[in-house]
């Protein structure tokens, strides 16, 4: 299933309301619906999740064998904070950890970037917001 393709049916977002959106979730998250409550990577996340970073597009993608499962869309311009905008991961693949371990990947390897960031995206806001280890990167 392509990311594109997904019609989101439902005010949260996905069939069953409880996952994860691109873009308009805050109220969702805010709220402390569905699977936005992680707090630590899942044991059960896929070892072989790879994250790459395609800058042309302004997205890290996450892939699982050849299947891309997730993008994270960011902004980037000389000179200021890189911002994160939002996160997309497979419907069908939630609970597994995935969306958990990417955000992890993604900002620790702004980190060792010496990148900052500004976080528009509600679902690495939440997670930053239980994980204070990151507050130091985030502008705003």
């Amino acid at each position: 299933m392509s990311r594109d393709s997904f019609e989101y049916p439902d005010t949260a977002g996905y069939p069953d309301g409880t996952g994860f959106l691109d873009e308009g979730t805050a109220e969702q998250v805010t709220r402390g619906a569905g699977s936005a409550e992680f707090v630590t990577p899942s044991a059960e996340a896929p070892d072989d999740l790879r994250v790459i970073d395609v800058p042309d597009a302004e997205e890290y993608r996450a892939i699982i064998g050849d299947r891309e499962v997730g993008v994270i869309r960011y902004s980037r311009a000389d000179g200021a904070p890189t911002v994160l905008q939002s996160t997309f991961v497979d419907p069908e693949l939630r609970g597994q950890g995935i969306a958990t371990a990417f955000i992890v990947h993604v900002l620790d390897e702004l980190r060792q970037r010496g990148e900052s960031i500004v976080v528009e995206c509600p679902m690495i806001r939440r997670y930053i917001a239980a994980h204070g280890e990151y507050a130091d990167i985030v502008v705003r």
